[in-house]
């Protein structure tokens, strides 16, 4: 039977002790990375769905209450009819702990033909 060095009893303990943090933090990173690739992705469907409805003519609150449904409350909503083109561009902020960054945002912009060239 073996008897144990006392200088290093509790070194595993130690060394877990200051690992863990570590490990917490790069975990937490990895989630929001999750949660902005997930968001953003919303964003650029929530443009899309946004850039139907103006081109079909629909009103500015409409488009604003399908975006905020669809994303958050926050995001900030551009629209713009050119031409041929409806245009929209959403701007929102980061969710999660980065979104307390406040210099951080994702955007997202889509276009549409608009079907009303001539008023029916």
């Amino acid at each position: 039977m073996r008897t144990r060095n006392s200088s290093s009893a509790g070194s595993v303990t130690a060394e877990f002790a200051v690992i863990l943090p570590v490990v917490v933090l790069i975990i937490a990173m990895l989630v929001n990375v999750v949660v902005m690739g997930m968001h953003q992705s919303k964003l650029h469907q929530a443009a899309s769905v946004a850039a139907r409805q103006l081109a079909r003519g629909e009103e500015q609150g409409s488009i604003d209450t399908s975006v905020s449904h669809m994303t958050s409350t926050q995001t900030q909503v551009s629209t713009s009819v050119s031409g041929q083109w409806a245009t929209v561009e959403l701007s929102s902020p980061v969710p999660g702990p980065l979104g307390l960054i406040p210099s951080i945002e994702l955007t997202a912009e889509a276009k549409a033909p608009n079907q009303w060239t001539v008023e029916p």
